[in-house]
């Protein structure tokens, strides 16, 4: 994650990126806590509404907090976010990625990022195509 901010930084329009973090369990919530520094962070995503709606809460700043949202596609359908961070359960992060790399948004992806060397090499040919950070 160290390296995050410089990449997301240099692919943005804007010093302080948007984002969104897709599964706030115990890894994701900490990874929003950190993201929240760098980047301007729009949406939190679960399946669990009341632990996204929980860190929703906690992330609020100058009195806006992000929105709490259960389906990933929304926040691929959001235009406004530029990046995704995926902390969800190991057999999501490759579907995820995929999609949000199509939707044009940058990626970083908790690991391991995918549950084989075809899913890597995958996810690897999308973000290239799409021209986005993985």
């Amino acid at each position: 994650m160290a390296g995050a901010p410089f990449v997301l930084r240099a692919q943005s329009k804007t010093d302080r990126p948007t984002a969104a973090v897709i599964g706030v369990g115990v890894r994701g919530s900490g990874l929003a806590r950190t993201a929240v520094d760098f980047a301007d962070l729009l949406v939190v995503c679960d399946v669990n509404q009341k632990s996204a709606k929980n860190i929703a809460k906690v992330l609020e700043k100058n009195g806006r907090q992000p929105k709490a949202v259960r389906d990933f596609r929304r926040v691929l359908d959001d235009k406004a976010i530029d990046a995704v961070f995926i902390a969800t359960p190991h057999h999501w992060h490759t579907p995820i990625a995929v999609r949000a790399l199509e939707a044009g948004k940058h990626v970083f992806c908790e690991k391991p990022p995918a549950l084989n060397a075809a899913e890597v090499a995958e996810m690897k040919t999308v973000a290239e195509s799409a021209g986005k950070v993985l």
